[in-house]
């Protein structure tokens, strides 16, 4: 088999990432907007000892569960690997993906998968999109002509003049832009879909100031490249508002981007940790506060651990009313250490990169009974099941829910166990 020659596989699973995979003179094949079940003919593009990607040049037989993408810039556009696969066939493959990471990479036999929470509607969700500037040309210099998103290469960038994914209210920013500024590194469009709030931060490689005007009622913050946040115009923050609580939240600061999944998410978790009222509760990576304050109503105690200085800063603000609750800012594995007592339950919500050698050797020191943890990486995950098996955690119970429509990010909660 050599690159560039063309073949007609059928591929019979999907690979984490959002490729379909078949098998070809003993090689495994990735290949992208492919489904599972059908037949495709496919060029090799790559080839190596274990393994070879291919582009998919035809579908001689296709699957039932095939749709005609909306969206034009669809397979050219790095957003979205899923459009051209029916909704709830895209639920099934997040379930395959979940379950196989946990089996392979986790030593997990049979994995307590019980099932996806779908998304209401899987477009218009989006309430936050990062835009990128788009140059005259290879090598251009000074300001951009337009914006888009980092295409499926990973490098350049693919105008976009709309997003169907995003919500009524980052789409309607989205569509008030007039450029007219110098060069910048990232244009980030947010939005409270819950209280309608709106916010534009601009990042910038300097600390050059841009000059703007808006016709909309909307924020607009800068962000230099030392992270000095200025306000340009209203606030540097939005709201947000999930079960009956508003939440701050800054500007820089990370939060999930399906408002209603996120809902659905706090309530998953609040299942799992199954607290009485008599419990010390812990929450690492805590961002703005969505689980602690949703548990701080339910827990003797809880204590937050955040890096984010911005995140932190608004997980303060918004638990200001409560007394049992508590934020400390600092990297988890610094901060561990020094609180006092035991955790007898302890929620966890890493970045994709997971919680990592250092974060669990300081976790076992709490000695919590139940461990909750919050995933969008099922790999990472699954590794991390592997090292708290080894410290006596074991995995009892999962939930996968569907956090990123159309696309082939997967997100989980597992439920952790410890005598």
């Amino acid at each position: 088999m050599s690159a560039a020659a063309e073949i007609v596989i059928t591929p019979d699973r999907i690979a984490h990432g959002g490729e379909a995979i078949a098998r070809w003179e003993g090689k495994v094949v990735f290949v992208p907007y492919a489904i599972p079940g059908e037949e495709v003919r496919v060029r090799l593009v790559e080839e190596k000892a274990r393994y070879a990607r291919a582009e998919p040049l035809e579908v001689r037989q296709p699957s039932p569960d095939r749709v005609e993408p909306p969206c034009p810039y669809f397979g050219v556009c790095g957003g979205c690997q899923w459009q051209h696969v029916s909704y709830q066939r895209q639920l099934d493959l997040r379930l395959e993906v979940a379950a196989d990471q946990m089996r392979r990479l986790g030593r997990v036999a049979e994995p307590p998968l019980d099932g996806i929470v779908p998304a209401d509607d899987p477009w218009g969700y989006l309430n936050q999109i990062a835009l990128y500037p788009v140059s005259a040309g290879e090598g251009a210099e000074g300001a951009p002509v337009g914006l888009g998103f980092v295409s499926t290469d990973g490098h350049t960038v693919t105008p976009i003049e709309r997003c169907l994914l995003a919500h009524d209210l980052v789409d309607e920013l989205h569509a008030s832009i007039d450029l007219e500024w110098g060069a910048f590194r990232r244009l980030s469009l947010r939005a409270g879909v819950n209280t309608g709030d709106q916010l534009m931060l601009l990042e910038t490689d300097t600390g050059e100031v841009p000059e703007l005007e808006l016709e909309l009622p909307a924020s607009f913050a800068h962000l230099s490249d030392d992270e000095d946040l200025i306000t340009l115009v209203g606030d540097p923050y939005f709201h947000e508002r999930l079960h009956d609580r508003l939440y701050r939240i800054f500007a820089p600061s990370y939060f999930p981007m399906h408002t209603a999944q996120v809902q659905n998410l706090v309530e998953v978790v609040r299942e799992f940790c199954s607290l009485d009222g008599s419990e010390r509760v812990l929450d690492l990576f805590c961002g703005v506060g969505a689980f602690s304050l949703d548990l701080a109503a339910r827990a003797a105690e809880v204590v937050g651990v955040e890096p984010s200085p911005w995140a932190a800063a608004d997980a303060q603000a918004n638990g200001e009313d409560l007394a049992n609750y508590t934020i400390h800012e600092g990297e988890v594995d610094e901060v561990l250490p020094a609180l006092e007592g035991s955790f007898p339950v302890v929620v966890v919500d890493p970045p994709r990169t997971g919680l990592g050698e250092a974060v669990i050797a300081s976790l076992i020191a709490v000695r919590p009974r139940r461990l909750v943890y919050v995933s969008d990486d099922p790999a990472t995950l699954a590794r991390d099941t592997v090292a708290l098996g080894e410290a006596g955690f074991q995995l009892t119970q999962m939930l996968a829910l569907d956090m990123y429509p159309q696309t082939a990010q997967v997100q989980t909660v597992a439920l952790m166990s410890r005598a």
